[in-house]
């Protein structure tokens, strides 16, 4: 299997030897699809083309997964992703491997600390199971202690591809679209949307500055985009009644499990609750609140559309935390 694709037979050069077009192509190479959609030929030619040539590019330059050590960086997100989206897929009921086929990596640029990302640049691509689209997600992190102090930052985006072109993915271009500057400040163009967002106000502080942290943060997202995301791959979703309490919480949990889907896909697990009697698990490797606040889960659930009992007051709690981190800030750089 290569290194860089959770695909394996798409991935063979041989796979594109074929006269079949269209959504054919697709189901040769790709099927089952889940409920396809109604897409031109040509529209599913090029993802079929797009698709079996980035398999093809983004693989390891020996080619001898086998003898790579699974604890290394470059194994660290390959097994991440997997376990991630295996996750999601059996909350679906799907057959092992029916979304981790879907999955290509661009490019990863992993350092760990004792098994533990210390610092990841890396783009991911998922080809849409259901639809001849594809969506890029982006994320950058970095978190390491010294002494006493913590840098912590951490940027998350993702772009909708509605009309890929049939030629393979070339990472490096990817890259060029995003915009160097501050964590909120990345997506800022070229399509790329802000999923969210993190870092200690250190990034913000006058060189020499120092102090307990303060945290910056927010999801970015919002019900258009989160409607995009869950129509892209798993195809258009139909508000139910509102007082269909059941149909209504499977519409929610089907809304926050496209996005949790997308931060699978760069190895993130976040089990974000969709009752009062469940709980957000935030990821165990990868810290993308600095403080006790949950308000990443919370912003998701948002964004889609529900808005839970507690939530409300432990966004308080949050908003009270932060405001004491800061003021004991105020207070050292009075001293």
């Amino acid at each position: 299997m290569p290194a860089n694709t959770i695909n394996v037979d798409s991935a063979h050069p041989s796979a594109a030897k074929t006269d079949l077009q269209g959504l054919e192509l697709a189901e040769h190479h790709f099927g089952p699809l889940l409920r396809p959609t109604r897409a031109t030929k040509s529209a599913w030619t090029n993802y079929s083309i797009n698709r079996l040539q980035t398999n093809q590019k983004y693989r390891t330059e020996d080619s001898e997964e086998d003898e790579r050590d699974e604890y290394s960086d470059d194994a660290w997100l390959f097994n991440s992703v997997k376990a991630c989206v295996s996750q999601i897929e059996d909350e679906m009921d799907f057959e092992d491997g029916t979304l981790q086929k879907c999955i290509t990596i661009l490019c990863n640029d992993t350092v760990l600390d004792d098994e533990k990302p210390r610092s990841t640049d890396h783009i991911v691509r998922i080809y849409s199971p259901t639809a001849p689209v594809y969506i890029d997600v982006h994320f950058k992190y970095y978190c390491r202690s010294c002494r006493s102090e913590v840098d912590w930052q951490y940027t998350l985006g993702y772009k909708i591809q509605r009309r890929p072109s049939a030629t393979a993915s070339n990472a490096l271009a990817i890259k060029t679209e995003l915009k160097m500057g501050g964590p909120p400040d990345v997506y800022a163009c070229n399509g790329w949307q802000t999923l969210g967002w993190g870092c200690y106000d250190d990034y913000y502080r006058n060189y020499g500055e120092h102090g307990p942290h303060v945290e910056f943060g927010r999801v970015e997202l919002r019900e258009e985009g989160v409607m995009d995301v869950h129509e892209a791959l798993f195809g258009e979703l139909e508000k139910p009644a509102e007082t269909d309490s059941e149909a209504m919480l499977a519409y929610h949990r089907s809304l926050v499990r496209g996005i949790r889907l997308l931060l699978a896909a760069v190895g993130i697990s976040y089990d974000v609750a969709c009752t009062d009697d469940e709980s957000d698990d935030r990821p165990y490797e990868l810290m993308l609140e600095g403080l006790s606040d949950k308000w990443v889960a919370r912003g998701i659930r948002n964004a889609c559309g529900l808005r839970l009992a507690r939530d409300a007051e432990e966004e308080r709690k949050g908003a009270m935390e932060r405001q004491e981190a800061k003021g004991y800030d105020d207070d050292s750089e009075g001293r």
